[in-house]
C-alpha cells in the first residue's frame, strides 16, 4: 500500500514543478497590451484593408443620400401625376370587331382585358337584362373606356 501512495505523491510533485516551470517562462502574457494611439489604430486598420471614417463624414455621406432620396421621390411623384394627367386627358379608346358567331362571353372577355369594364359578369348580366345579348351586330366599333353600360350595349346593338 506504501507503494501506490508514493508513485501518487510523487506524480504530483512532477505535475507542480511542469505548471510552476511553465507559468514562470509564460508569465509575461499578463502584462497588459500597448496602448495604441488613435492615429496607430487608424493606420494599422488601413493597412488591413478597412476604411475608417470620421463622424462628419457618415453624417455628409447620410445626409447626401437623404436628398438624393428625396430627389428621385419628387421625380417620381412628377412622372406619376404627369401620367395620371394624360390618363385622363386622353380616355383609352379600342376598336372592337364583331364578327359573325362571336358569342357575348367573348365580347365582354374583350372589354374586360383592355380595361373598359371592370367587372365581366355584371355587365354581362346587364345585356342578358336588357335583351341587348341577342342583338349584338356585325361590325366594327370604338369603344371608350369612359362609356356607361348603355352606351357600350347601343353601340354594339346599333341602337
Amino acid at each position: 500500500m506504501k507503494q501506490p501512495i508514493r508513485a501518487f505523491a510523487l506524480g504530483l510533485l512532477a505535475a507542480t514543478l511542469l505548471l510552476a516551470f511553465a507559468f514562470y517562462f509564460d508569465g509575461n502574457k499578463n502584462e497588459p497590451a500597448k496602448d495604441m494611439t488613435a492615429s496607430d489604430m487608424i493606420n494599422h486598420l488601413e493597412q488591413e484593408g478597412y476604411v475608417v471614417k470620421s463622424a462628419d463624414e457618415i453624417q455628409a455621406e447620410r445626409q447626401s443620400n437623404e436628398q438624393q432620396k428625396q430627389k428621385e421621390e419628387e421625380q417620381t411623384e412628377e412622372n406619376s401625376q404627369a401620367e395620371k394627367q394624360q390618363a385622363e386627358d386622353s380616355p383609352e379608346s379600342i376598336e372592337l370587331e364583331i364578327e359573325s358567331g362571336t358569342s357575348t362571353e367573348e365580347i365582354v372577355d374583350v372589354l374586360y382585358q383592355s380595361g373598359i369594364i371592370e367587372d365581366k359578369q355584371s355587365f354581362t348580366s346587364y345585356l342578358i337584362d336588357k335583351n341587348y345579348s341577342t342583338k349584338v351586330q356585325i361590325g366594327q366599333f370604338t369603344i371608350h373606356e369612359s362609356m356607361t353600360y348603355q352606351e357600350i350595349a347601343n353601340e354594339i346593338t346599333g341602337q
